[in-house]
């Protein structure tokens, strides 16, 4: 072969390798392209799948840490005076419903899904300033002692009293200051006292703070929401179980919690509270109600004293929407443990004993303290306040505090209000259902 042929052929085998050598870097690289667009296309739809769950309203979240937001609006069931979140009951000013705290419904918006941060608890434990309060006058002028003519179920009281909750008078009591267990009662200053906390600017919580659940409150005995080992709850959460459940764990959790880690420093402050408010009549062992080992380990208060208590506490709009609630929900729907509350106090208008105008505040029962009732009520402007204890069946405390109730309307001159007719019942009743699916 002569040079020239051999000049030739390794020029033709350089080229070949050439192009085999870019062909290889060609296929590379658009293998390389095709796999940052396939990332970059996986990427977008991820992006848009997620956008399009964060828009939806109706979504659920599953993840741990995860928890229904209970934001409210300016629906109400109670139309008693009410103070702003920041307000204390010294210094409430009277709202009319266009003039509502922001925390009105705590049922509003349940769809609504807010991831939860993760738990902290104030390395110091936060210590409540008290309250000057000037304790109300109770004034008993023409009350009715003990029986009343014509009202049998009095007579199966223990001690009770009816107050015109405008003017304070007392329109009947019987043994009002004797300390008597209280059963759930107790649950009122618990929830009070927490939600004070919460909204107090120098305190380290808000109604949104979380609180994880310990061993104490998940063996904390019935009426309960079943608290698992892991699980997160925020204040807001609590109070509506311990409100519309009367749940005894929830209730201990607060104390538990908002006591820096143990319910003793809880329950000082739930009667240092007390003292504020005039209950001389008024201690608490626990926040739950349940009771002690004796009848002497029992919470005690007297019907004046809870009266004296819920003459403030009915000043917390918030509070008195939860108290008015018949039912309300409790963890995320679809969830293992999600259950549905319901309301103890039979009086509230579509309930057992529905009465006009009840709306709140709450029930009791124990062996020892038989069944009680704060019963709070609103008629024609007037609003009226029935505690009740020791009934034998909670048949008979509902009984006599409906008849009650409208005997104390009849003493201070408003009528008693006309039966729905059946078609506004159905009306109603279509309304209401209507409501709920909303919800």
């Amino acid at each position: 072969m002569s040079r020239r042929a051999m000049m030739v052929l390794i020029l033709a085998i350089i080229a070949i390798h050439g192009i085999l050598l870019w062909l290889l870097f060609a296929t590379d690289s658009a293998e390389q392209q095709l796999s940052e667009t396939r990332k970059q296309l996986e990427e977008e739809i991820a992006l848009h799948s997620e956008t399009e769950r964060g828009s939806n309203p109706f979504r659920t979240q599953t993840e741990p840490g995860s928890s229904v937001q209970l934001p409210e609006s300016s629906g109400g069931a109670s139309s008693a005076p009410s103070a702003s979140p920041a307000q204390t009951p010294g210094t409430v000013a009277a709202q009319t419903s266009g003039s509502a705290p922001a925390d009105r419904d705590p049922l509003a918006g349940l769809t609504t899904v807010k991831e939860k941060p993760q738990p902290s608890v104030p390395s110091t434990t936060y210590v409540r300033k008290p309250k000057k309060i000037t304790p109300v006058k109770l004034d008993y002028s023409g009350a009715v002692q003990n029986d009343i003519a014509g009202l049998k179920g009095a007579s199966l009281a223990t001690a009770g009293i009816l107050i015109d909750m405008d003017n304070n008078k007392v329109l009947w009591a019987k043994n009002p200051s004797k300390p008597v267990p209280v059963a759930s009662l107790t649950k009122i200053m618990t929830i009070m006292l927490s939600y004070e906390i919460a909204m107090d600017d120098s305190s380290p919580y808000t109604l949104e703070s979380l609180i994880p659940v310990t061993t104490e409150a998940i063996n904390t005995p019935a009426s309960k929401v079943d608290f698992r080992k892991g699980e997160m709850f925020t204040i807001r959460e609590l109070l509506v179980a311990a409100s519309v459940r009367s749940a005894n764990d929830a209730a201990h959790l607060l104390a538990e919690h908002l006591g820096g880690g143990k319910a003793d420093k809880f329950i000082e402050d739930m009667n240092r509270r007390a003292k504020e408010i005039g209950m001389t009549h008024t201690t608490y062992f626990n926040a739950h109600g349940l009771p002690g080992k004796s009848r002497a380990l029992d919470n005690q208060s007297s019907p004046e004293d809870i009266a004296r208590l819920c003459l403030v506490f009915r000043q917390y709009f918030y509070l008195m929407e939860l108290a008015a609630l018949r039912s309300a929900p409790f963890r995320e729907k679809g969830s293992p443990n999600y259950m549905m509350l319901q309301n103890h106090n039979n009086l509230l208008p579509g309930a057992k004993v529905s009465t006009a105008g009840v709306n709140g505040i709450k029930t009791g029962f124990t062996n020892r303290a038989g069944f009680c009732l704060a019963a709070s009520c609103e008629r024609s402007g007037r609003h009226l306040l029935a505690v009740a204890t020791g009934f034998p069946s909670a048949a008979d405390r509902d009984n006599f505090v409906h008849v009650l109730l409208d005997w104390g309307y009849t003493k201070i001159g408003v009528s008693k209000p006309k039966a729905a007719s059946s078609s506004s019942k159905s009306a109603s009743s279509a309304k209401k259902t209507s409501t709920t699916k909303g919800r």
